[in-house]
């Protein structure tokens, strides 16, 4: 797994690349970790090289979630591929996992 940090104000993008599972799981959830105590809690997870997601990897999103959240922030996610997606519905975790685009302009003027 690969993990690119890009940071646009209030965001922290962590694109992920490669198989969200048991063994890559514990690498993300760290550098989602080092991002959160440098004070980050805005998070857009963008899967779109994500080709498989189990539920070791569903468990870390999780985890993530009520991280930022028990810090005032958030974590939604981009470019979800379908089959994930269709896990996501079927798990009802879209329902606290937003699924939505990059951060645009109305996403800065309504953080600032």
């Amino acid at each position: 797994m690969r993990i690119a940090v890009e940071r646009r104000t209030p965001w922290t993008i962590l694109t992920l690349n490669g198989d969200l599972d048991a063994e890559a799981g514990p690498g993300v959830y760290l550098q989602f970790q080092r991002e959160l105590l440098q004070g980050q809690t805005q998070f857009l997870i963008n899967l779109r090289d994500v080709g498989f997601v189990d539920s070791s990897g569903l468990g870390v999103l999780v985890r993530c979630y009520k991280d930022a959240r028990g810090r005032g922030g958030e974590i939604r996610l981009s470019e979800v591929p379908n089959p994930i997606e269709r896990i996501l519905e079927f798990t009802r975790l879209d329902t606290i996992l937003l699924i939505e685009d990059e951060p645009d302009e109305t996403d800065k003027a309504r953080a600032a």
